[in-house]
C-alpha cells in the first residue's frame, strides 16, 4: 500500500530573473511505500510503520534541502539520525544534503520517493527497516545556474527511545542531472 504523505515540500524562491520559471511550482509530496516485511506484520503496523518513516524522511529533506536560500544549518537534517549516525553524516555532509548549494537562489524537489523494507521479531514488533530512496531536486541560482541533482541509496532505520532513527546510511550522490 502506497501513502503519499500530506506533507507538501517546497522551497522558497527569492529574486529569480524573468527568464527562470518560478522554483516554487508545483510542490512535491514525498511517496512512501512499504514494499516488504521479513516477519509477520498487520496491515495498521504497515501504515503506521509508513507514516513513521515517512516523518523523519520528511524532515531530513526539509532540513537538509529546503527551505529559504541562501542558507546555512544543513546540519539540522540530521536530528532523526542516532548519535553515532549523525556525527557520520556531518563528516558527509556535502554529500547528504544541499550544504554544497548553499548560495543558491531555491532548491525544489522534483521526486521524493521511498520504498521501505521491514524486519519483525517472532512476536510480530517492528525491530528494523530500510528506506531505499529516489530523491530528485534541482538547484536554481547562486555559482550553479540551474543544477539538477538527485540521491539515491539506504537509510537503515532502529526505533530509538520509541521513535524511528538512522543508524546508517549508504547512499550515493548524482550531480549530472541524470534521473535514475
Amino acid at each position: 500500500m502506497a501513502v503519499g504523505l500530506g506533507v507538501m515540500l517546497v522551497a522558497g524562491c527569492a529574486d529569480s530573473s524573468p527568464s527562470e520559471p518560478p522554483a516554487t511550482a508545483a510542490p512535491v509530496a514525498l511517496e512512501v511505500e512499504v514494499a516488504s516485511c521479513a516477519g509477520r506484520v498487520g496491515q495498521e503496523e504497515r501504515i503506521a510503520l509508513e507514516g513513521d518513516v515517512g516523518d523523519v524522511l520528511s524532515a531530513y529533506v526539509v532540513d537538509g534541502f529546503l527551505g529559504d536560500y541562501p542558507r546555512q544549518g544543513f546540519v539540522r537534517a540530521f536530528d532523526s539520525f542516532t548519535g553515532a549516525a549523525a556525527a557520520s553524516a556531518a563528516r558527509d555532509i556535502d554529500l547528504l544534503t544541499a550544504s554544497r548549494f548553499a548560495r543558491s537562489s531555491s532548491v525544489r524537489a522534483t521526486r521524493l520517493q521511498a520504498r521501505i523494507s521491514c524486519l519483525a521479531d517472532d512476536r510480530g514488533d517492528l525491530v528494523g527497516a530500510t528506506a531505499q530512496v529516489a530523491f530528485d531536486f534541482q538547484a536554481r541560482g547562486g555559482d550553479t545556474g540551474t543544477q539538477p541533482f538527485g540521491l539515491r541509496g539506504r537509510y537503515m532505520l532502529v526505533r530509538e527511545g520509541g521513535e524511528w532513527a538512522v543508524f546508517g546510511y549508504d547512499v550515493a550522490r548524482d550531480d549530472s542531472g541524470g534521473s535514475g
